[in-house]
């Protein structure tokens, strides 16, 4: 990720919380500067075959493409049956299934004219489509392509201290500690269980790119490790009271099973004071929304049992 696709991150999240015109058009603005991933295909004939028998032979290597062929762009149908372009910030934004045969790197106005292209028969472009899931109509893609490139000197938003704090906050909750979960196992859940406050403060100090915005120190997390049984360990993390009328965690739950099963679960504030949500967080990144949660009494039995049924032994 570089400095462009982080400023952009950081814009989807505050257009996501407050969907008003200035924080569009900043949104747009930036992502003007940003490079997207869009995954492809190959049409399924002899030639190709032989091409993907190459790619798995020569990794790595610069394979030239046969004459004629060209990869076809995955298209996404939403609950009514339109098609939407999908694009991605990231590639771990990108599911791992279905498997593409190649993620194309474009610039914003070329996966507009991709979008626009009437081959395609999309209604749009969809941004992050299984997190973030911003749609933007071909009505608006127009008058981007019509305005051209981001001018270098256009007026950027400037956030608020509680705007940022927010923002890493979610990143920290919602992206940085699943992905080190998943990505790094039973070493980093042991470690959680063996030094609590101190690995949760490191994640969360190391989403906050200001570091004198940080507002936390390790004795504001309270974790508690909890043997259910020999071969599932769940890690229990309280975090500091979310007063921001915004999609933040109250706790953290993390199982491991079989040393090797990893699950991430979040109790979530939401926009009401009382609101209150069970969530989680998926290998691939993905958002997983449960329902209301239960009292905290009972948070623990229905995480067990949420386990339990994703394992297929209830």
């Amino acid at each position: 990720m570089n400095n462009e696709t982080t400023k952009t991150e950081q814009l989807i999240q505050i257009y996501k919380e407050d969907s008003v015109k200035e924080n569009l058009k900043a949104l747009m603005h930036q992502m003007k500067k940003t490079s997207f991933f869009v995954p492809a295909i190959f049409p399924d004939t002899p030639e190709v075959l032989e091409l993907k028998q190459q790619m798995k032979e020569r990794p790595g290597q610069q394979i030239k493409l046969p004459k004629g062929v060209s990869p076809i762009p995955a298209v996404l149908n939403n609950q009514k049956g339109d098609k939407f372009l999908p694009v991605y910030s990231s590639p771990e934004q990108i599911p791992q299934e279905p498997r593409f045969d190649l993620l194309m790197n474009m610039p914003f106005h070329a996966c507009c004219s991709l979008a626009m292209d009437a081959r395609l028969q999309t209604q749009g472009m969809v941004l992050n489509p299984f997190t973030d899931n911003l749609s933007f109509k071909k009505e608006l893609l127009e008058a981007v392509l019509a305005e051209g490139a981001a001018p270098a000197a256009a007026k950027q938003v400037k956030l608020t201290s509680q705007q940022y704090q927010v923002m890493m906050r979610q990143k920290a909750e919602f992206h940085d500690f699943p992905l080190r979960a998943f990505r790094e196992g039973s070493d980093f859940i042991y470690r959680l269980s063996d030094e609590g406050g101190t690995v949760v403060d490191e994640v969360y100090r190391q989403a906050y790119e200001k570091k004198e915005l940080y507002p936390y120190q390790e004795s504001d997390f309270d974790v508690m490790a909890l043997n259910i049984r020999e071969n599932l360990l769940l890690v229990r993390v309280d975090l500091p009271k979310p007063e921001e009328k915004t999609q933040l965690c109250r706790r953290i739950y993390i199982t491991l099973q079989d040393e090797q099963k990893v699950q991430y679960f979040t109790i979530e504030r939401g926009k009401k004071k009382k609101e209150r949500y069970l969530g989680g967080v998926d290998a691939e990144g993905k958002h997983i929304a449960y329902g209301e949660a239960p009292v905290e009494s009972a948070e623990i039995q229905r995480i067990l049992d949420l386990t339990e049924q994703r394992d297929g032994t209830s």
